[in-house]
């Protein structure tokens, strides 16, 4: 009876934590761009910098967002008799962070069809592999764990992180939830179509709603430019302005451009699967085999 109610505890403090967190986030992104738009700024290079008071919202709110998900796993773990991780397990999940952090900082490009900020780069696969052999939460697990290492050097006041972080925990948790229930080459096949319709709406509303306007009003870059650039992309011609920028930013450059980064992620990611998930079963033995002889030792 005490466990159930600590469970239970457990699911209403994570709802209550990644609530407050929400909110803080939501409300330093308002209190910002209510700062920027009073601020009078020069005709030539825009200076407004953030409050302080801003980063403490933001980076507190991202912090409590990812605590929370420690009571959602200690809910799932006793719900659903989720397996804990053993040595190996977490040691392999750290290097692959590593790995992912190193993908992102230094395999990275960009594709002239799209606008410069947006940068084609495979830091998912790692994670994705994870999610892969031992299932979704270590494959969230190594998203969390990158977005820390990127936070301290963050220009959009944790914004840009948090929203790569919520990009990245859907596509892993969609595409890995629906693999670890049909581990065939074609539910290896839908579950990555699933992860990325699902990883590509999350990034068009990402967009939309919290990296843009941290570009213009926590980062200073110039609505001009963004609208200058969506333009040049469409050839020049004087189409995009300040006030269709969205539509055409999200519809012509957002989309494509994360269809394509996710076909080329999954594309090495299932080239790299087997061969490594042989050499991970010689390392720390077959995830799919121990988690058999838990439910067994459950039972």
């Amino acid at each position: 009876m005490k466990q159930d109610k600590k469970v239970i505890h457990s699911l209403i403090a994570f709802i209550i934590m990644i609530t407050i967190a929400i909110i803080l986030i939501v409300l330093g992104v308002i209190l910002d761009r209510i700062g920027a738009t009073n601020f009078v700024k020069s005709d030539a290079i825009p200076k407004y910098k953030s409050p302080f008071y801003i980063y403490l919202l933001e980076i507190g709110g991202a912090v409590l967002f990812l605590l929370s998900f420690g009571n959602l796993h200690f809910y799932l773990q006793n719900k659903y008799n989720i397996k804990k991780m053993n040595i190996k397990q977490m040691a392999i999940i750290a290097v692959f962070s590593a790995l992912s952090v190193i993908l992102y900082y230094f395999a990275k490009f960009n594709i002239p069809i799209f606008p410069s900020w947006l940068d084609i780069q495979f830091s998912d696969v790692p994670a994705l592999l994870v999610g892969f052999m031992y299932g979704p939460f270590s494959g969230a697990l190594t998203i969390v764990i990158r977005f820390f290492c990127k936070l301290p050097g963050t220009q959009t006041v944790g914004v840009g992180e948090l929203a790569d972080l919520l990009i990245g925990l859907t596509l892993v948790l969609t595409s890995a939830f629906f693999y670890k229930k049909h581990r065939t080459l074609k539910g290896a096949l839908i579950s990555m179509l699933i992860g990325m319709a699902s990883a590509t709406v999350v990034a068009t509303l990402s967009n939309w709603v919290l990296l843009i306007p941290a570009y213009k009003f926590i980062a200073g870059y110039p609505q001009a430019a963004l609208t200058g650039a969506m333009d040049t992309i469409l050839g020049g011609r004087g189409i995009v302005n300040d006030n269709n920028f969205m539509f055409y930013y999200l519809f012509i450059a957002v989309i494509p451009f994360n269809i394509l980064r996710y076909i080329m992620v999954f594309t090495v990611t299932f080239i790299l699967y087997k061969r490594l998930q042989m050499l991970i079963i010689r390392f720390a033995g077959n995830y799919k085999d121990q988690m058999i002889e838990y439910e067994n030792e459950k039972e």
